[in-house]
């Protein structure tokens, strides 16, 4: 919905962020050794993160969150890219841009991680300086 067009029934969206969602393709979706991957995507994955977010405190690089979707977003610009997995290619998994931090997996059911990150959703102040200059120096100490 955040972003400009959806392949799902070919929908308009808001347009918050530019680029489009995409369907994962039939075609791609091989892992190294030619077995097909299923799609939906479901299941644990990694997350790596692309900048740093006060959001992403206390949560490892590459830890795991819980996935279920048929589609990822595409987008214009890797400036908003906050995240990404790959199944099998790498795919944008969360985006960011001032008050707005959006992913595609699912916290609830992630375990710790899923947990810590909502914490820090719940305790985030996107207005505040401090964390501001954190998200744009790109450490969250």
């Amino acid at each position: 919905m955040l972003f400009e067009h959806s392949e799902e029934g070919d929908t308009p969206c808001l347009g918050i962020f530019q680029g489009e969602v995409l369907r994962f393709p039939k075609e791609a979706m091989h892992d190294d050794k030619g077995e097909k991957l299923k799609v939906p995507h479901m299941g644990w994955n990694n997350v790596h993160q692309a900048m740093g977010h006060p959001l992403w405190a206390g949560i490892e690089d590459g830890s795991r969150f819980y996935y279920v979707h048929s589609y990822f977003v595409q987008p214009t610009t890797p400036d908003n890219v906050a995240g990404f997995s790959h199944y099998p290619f790498p795919f944008t998994s969360a985006v960011a841009s001032g008050n707005i931090f959006a992913v595609q997996f699912h916290p609830e059911k992630s375990a710790q991680a899923g947990l810590t990150l909502l914490g820090n959703f719940i305790t985030w102040d996107p207005f505040n300086a401090r964390q501001s200059a954190c998200d744009m120096a790109g450490t969250c100490a």
